[in-house]
């Protein structure tokens, strides 16, 4: 059973995009990932948190150009204090933030596991980059629902070298759709 805490560590906005026909996982519909592989984040991110992402909506927000708001979802992360190395978990100290908390405006929707090879922003999911979501049960978001399942796919998929690790876990949220601009 997983006791550990999730810490909200910040904010994105993100264009979500359709299931690509080449994942061929049963029930997905959409990648809510916190890789930028299949659903983007704006070219410009200017100058993030330590995990490359912003610690208020309002600066995430700021990155969308005027006109554009529509074509965007804000996401917000929370991230598991451990990390997967060798294909073990090991504590991971997450600095003090100063992030928003996070509002009732979000809703959660799922658990994704992530690498971070270079130690600044998320890079692949294997649920959505190497269609992982095919071998696992994920939901519509291309996400797991179970935390236990996500932190043995995080071991696994680290000690399988799906993607150069190390590995996260991650809680994914996104602002509920038509209220975005009362942020």
């Amino acid at each position: 059973m997983i006791t550990l805490q999730p810490i909200l560590i910040g904010y994105i906005p993100k264009q979500t995009a359709k299931r690509p026909d080449l994942l061929q996982a049963a029930g997905v519909e959409e990648i809510c990932s916190a890789s930028c592989c299949c659903s983007k984040s704006p070219d410009d991110i200017g100058a993030p948190n330590d995990f490359g992402i912003y610690d208020s909506p309002e600066e995430a927000m700021a990155l969308i150009e005027s006109g554009h708001m529509h074509e965007y979802d804000l996401y917000a992360y929370s991230m598991f204090p451990v990390i997967f190395r060798e294909g073990l978990q090991d504590s991971f100290e997450i600095a003090t933030l100063r992030v928003t908390p996070l509002s009732d405006s979000f809703e959660f929707l799922g658990f994704d596991v992530v690498s971070r090879s270079c130690g600044f922003c998320f890079e692949c999911s294997p649920l959505s980059c190497n269609n992982m979501a095919e071998q696992i049960v994920v939901n519509r978001h291309c996400l797991l629902d179970d935390i236990e399942i996500a932190f043995e796919s995080a071991a696994k998929f680290e000690a399988e070298q799906c993607e150069p690790g190390p590995y996260h876990v991650l809680g994914i949220w996104r602002h509920k759709r038509g209220k975005l601009r009362q942020t």
